[in-house]
């Protein structure tokens, strides 16, 4: 393969990966509860969502004060964590609600530490919502020594929260679709990312070869 066939390889799958994004308008739609049960009638995240054509992504909701429908789409704005112009809540939240959503996202088969990261998120967002529905002397709630209270990870939230933790995060705010949460999505590691280039790569030279217009030997053909 000629090197200006491989250079058109690079090309193309950086235009693909660039692009990709873009290619739908922003919207969200939650397709299932995921694993962590609920919490006095509340689903615990991550839930399972259709973002942005994606289906099977999670996402943590940060918003306990409005509701969301399975099956049921809405338009959104998607900020990152270097732009939070368009979110539902104060900027200087959503440092904490990454940190505590990084490790959600990560954390498997431990519902009593989901239920209470999740509660943390919410708390912070909508403190007075959360503690009107837990109770203000709920053990649950006000337990700061261990990772099975609310207030441990609202504690270490403000403790060793950075702005990195925003760095692989994305906000989507409801635009449409009535009054739905706001929810939050991590994004790919850049290993991952680097492997999603190297197999879009290998696809586009496979079928290239497959169709003659690429070689691995001699006579290599032009692009």
């Amino acid at each position: 393969m000629t090197k200006a066939c491989r250079l058109s390889l690079l090309a193309v799958a950086v235009l693909f990966l660039a692009s990709a994004p873009s290619a739908f308008a922003d919207t969200l739609e939650l397709t299932g509860v995921g694993n962590n049960g609920s919490l006095d009638g509340i689903y615990v995240g991550p839930y399972i969502a259709t973002v942005d054509g994606v289906a099977n992504t999670p996402v943590i909701c940060d918003d306990f004060s409005h509701e969301s429908q399975l099956w049921q789409p809405w338009a959104a704005n998607m900020s990152t964590g270097s732009s939070l112009a368009s979110v539902r809540f104060p900027t200087a939240n959503y440092e904490d609600v990454a940190y505590l959503s990084n490790i959600l996202f990560n954390l498997s088969g431990n519902n009593a530490e989901a239920d209470a990261l999740q509660f943390a998120i919410w708390y912070i967002n909508d403190t007075s919502d959360v503690t009107s529905f837990l109770g203000a002397s709920n053990p649950f709630l006000t337990d700061s020594t261990d990772i099975y209270g609310v207030m441990y990870w609202v504690d270490q939230a403000e403790a060793d929260a950075s702005a990195s933790d925003l760095s692989n995060i994305l906000i989507y705010t409801p635009t449409s679709g009535g009054d739905p949460q706001e929810f939050i999505v991590q994004t790919p590691e850049p290993g991952t990312l680097l492997l999603l280039f190297m197999g879009l790569a290998g696809l586009i030279l496979l079928k290239g070869l497959k169709s003659g217009k690429f070689s691995l030997v001699g006579g290599a053909k032009a692009c």
